[in-house]
């Protein structure tokens, strides 16, 4: 039987995401007044990542959530925000619009039965997929960005160490 494995799935999973999205508002308000700086040209900035969660948040992750979960069986391709121009977006505007959309799925997940829970979608990249499934993809997208943003934190802070040095 595996309906009673979907609520301990699902104790796990939300709790997760509760925690990186503290993790990733905290360090992402932390260079809020310095929401452009980039490592590289390539690279995207601060204010890009904050525009892209809350954009994957909004108009994919929940969206795509409640198809599977109204049994739609819904067919998806991979979502792709690359390449938008997220340079109107104030990064602490996407911070609080991402933990809102977050708090919506959230209490629309938790109030979904098991039954609705195990329904399924098909993604292209990951096959048949359920509510949970999706949960935990969005886990892994946390996760991706969580780990690029300490490292940009921390070339960010030696590349200051460096202009800070005195010059001889």
């Amino acid at each position: 039987m595996s309906t009673p494995k979907i609520p301990n799935r699902l104790a796990e999973l939300i709790p997760a995401l509760e925690q990186t999205t503290t993790e990733i508002s905290g360090l992402l308000e932390s260079v809020a007044d310095d929401q452009d700086w980039r490592p590289k040209d390539e690279h995207w900035s601060f204010r890009h990542i904050a525009a892209h969660l809350e954009a994957c948040q909004t108009e994919c992750v929940l969206v795509r959530v409640r198809q599977i979960a109204a049994g739609a069986k819904p067919t998806f391709e991979f979502y792709d925000n690359d390449g938008w121009d997220f340079s109107d977006r104030e990064l602490r505007h996407s911070l609080v619009d991402w933990r809102e959309s977050r708090a919506r799925l959230f209490e629309f997940v938790r109030a979904l039965s098991p039954e609705r829970l195990s329904r399924t979608g098909s993604h292209r990249s990951f096959g048949e997929i359920t509510v949970l499934d999706y949960i935990a993809v969005d886990l892994d997208h946390d996760r991706e960005h969580l780990a690029d943003l300490k490292e940009m934190l921390e070339s960010r802070a030696r590349q200051n160490e460096t202009l800070e040095r005195p010059s001889r």
